[in-house]
């Protein structure tokens, strides 16, 4: 009888060992899962978020800079501001296609893609990355506003921090940008985009289509980065054109009382 349960008492121990065992491994696989999980999840919020506000800060730009009033705005020789005004857009629209192209380059340099949880929305982000690069680069039509692809992978990695360190790369501010356009081996990478902006406020029709096909395939990848509106709401075009809407009529009344005045 004590044989036996001495047995008993044995096998229940490596009985229980085992189960022990093998719920550890369970346990250690299920946290090193979860581990591999938000390691992924903070390495796509790392890139993804500063994609999206440079690809919706582009966007909206772009819907500006296609309001007509806006230009007349900017351009118009009574206001005595207007140049400075102009100055400053140009600039900083300058700036904010490079931040665009940056962050493209520092994913596709870093990491080719961005893993957005499954294999249909990765090869959905190439494709609508795709879709903004070929718009900027096609030569159909208009060549106002053309890149290259090369050129933009140019402008991308010249907008890199050079003093940011190697594992954690970020484009350099606008203040650094603004600072590195009086230098001339930076500022000639930009030249032909700041000669296209002249170009396109004497004739805004003709780069009006490059420019809406841009802004379209910006909103695409816009929605799939944030598919729930969180950063950047659905309504977001409609928000903006209203207040296209309520500027031109704000500049329509100026420009009656300035008439008015001169009358």
């Amino acid at each position: 009888m004590g044989n036996a349960l001495t047995v008993i008492a044995a096998l229940t121990s490596v009985a229980g060992a085992i189960v022990t065992a093998l719920l550890g491994a369970r346990f250690e696989r299920r946290r090193h899962l979860e581990q591999r999980q938000q390691e992924r999840q903070d390495h796509t919020d790392r890139y993804s978020g500063p994609l999206l506000a440079a690809a919706s800060s582009l966007a909206s730009r772009l819907r500006n800079v296609m309001d007509t009033d806006q230009i007349d705005e900017f351009t118009s020789a009574d206001d005595q501001h207007s140049q400075r005004y102009l100055d400053y857009a140009v600039n900083e629209t300058l700036y904010r296609i490079g931040r665009y192209l940056c962050w493209v380059h520092i994913i596709s340099r870093e990491i080719r893609v961005l893993d957005l949880g499954n294999e249909e929305r990765n090869r959905e982000l190439v494709l609508r990355l795709g879709a903004v690069q070929h718009a900027t680069s096609s030569r159909d039509g208009d060549l106002t506003f053309m890149l290259l692809g090369g050129e933009q992978w140019a402008l991308g990695e010249l907008m890199v921090d050079p003093d940011r360190p190697a594992d954690d790369p970020r484009c350099i501010s606008y203040v650094r940008f603004a600072d590195r356009l009086d230098d001339p081996r930076f500022a000639r990478w930009f030249q032909s985009l700041k000669q296209d902006i002249a170009t396109y406020l004497q004739n805004p029709t003709q780069a009006k289509p490059r420019l809406t096909a841009i802004t379209k395939a910006l909103d695409d990848l816009v929605a799939l980065l944030d598919p729930r509106g969180i950063w950047v709401p659905f309504d977001e075009s409609i928000d903006a054109q209203r207040t296209l809407d309520t500027r031109k009529d704000r500049r329509s009344v100026r420009r009656t009382q300035r008439q008015t005045k001169l009358l």
